[in-house]
């Protein structure tokens, strides 16, 4: 049932229905929402050449869905960009639509974020684990997070294996002031990776200091497309991204600059 708070946060998720198993994760992250937690507004931003989503799949008058038009490479950037324009929450979590966070552990950090001034951003999670098989058959068929009991990094099923060892991306809270002061996601980078990199090392050089928590997040399988090509344009969208972790402040702040005045 849903029982647990989100204090009013203000959801932005990306998505751009380009394989069925991509979609088929998208309608059961929303149905976990709507019967995991009280109180959100997802902005559902959708990027395409003709809306994919399909609103009887879903029937959560908390779910505002947005759509672009783009005939190019997935603009996640400008997504999340556009999403925090159109917010008015002080807090914004910020998730990839595949992903589920721990609930209890996403609530305490929202609530940080949205009530305190500890922290201008929070993840409320420490390494990746990917789903597949019959366990994420029964996410999907029962969206609670009670499925994924047991599992963590150092126990596995056989539907499991460890995405990543650490945190970056996925899923993310963000006092929205925050966001706009160090310019948001840099929208030149176009397709999958290395903008998550990019504003991370550029909001912590800018001195936003990030924390994560020791859980970790479920990420449901999915394959991609084109898998070769979107594992090269992927690897080097991340070289790209580490230069922010090492030009020099003035290059930083140009970027904060080039990036800012969509937020006018």
């Amino acid at each position: 049932m849903n029982t647990t708070s989100l204090h009013n946060i203000d959801v932005i998720m990306s998505f751009r229905g380009n394989t069925a198993e991509r979609e088929e994760n998208l309608y059961a992250v929303l149905r976990h929402f709507s019967q995991t937690y009280t109180d959100y507004t997802i902005w559902l931003m959708e990027s395409d050449t003709a809306p994919k989503f399909n609103w009887h799949r879903v029937a959560d008058p908390r779910v505002q869905h947005v759509f672009t038009y783009s005939a190019g490479p997935f603009p996640k950037a400008f997504l999340y960009n556009l999403g925090a324009k159109l917010s008015r929450c002080e807090a914004l979590l910020f998730l990839d639509v595949d992903c589920i966070p721990n609930p209890s552990v996403l609530s305490s950090c929202v609530y940080n974020i949205m009530f305190t001034k500890n922290n201008d951003v929070l993840v409320p999670y420490f390494g990746a684990i990917n789903i597949a098989g019959e366990t994420k058959q029964r996410f999907v068929d029962n969206p609670s997070y009670d499925v994924f009991t047991g599992i963590d990094k150092n126990h596995l099923n056989e539907d499991s294996v460890l995405l990543y060892e650490s945190s970056m991306g996925g899923a993310f809270i963000f006092r929205r002031e925050a966001y706009i002061r160090v310019g948001g996601m840099d929208t030149t980078f176009i397709g999958w990776g290395g903008e998550d990199n990019e504003f991370f090392y550029r909001s912590k050089r800018l001195g936003i200091p990030w924390s994560s928590m020791d859980v970790p997040l479920f990420h449901l399988h999915h394959d991609s497309t084109h898998r070769e090509d979107f594992n090269a344009k992927a690897i080097a969208n991340s070289q790209r991204a580490y230069q922010s972790n090492i030009m020099p402040m003035d290059e930083l702040q140009h970027i904060v600059e080039r990036l800012k005045p969509f937020f006018n």
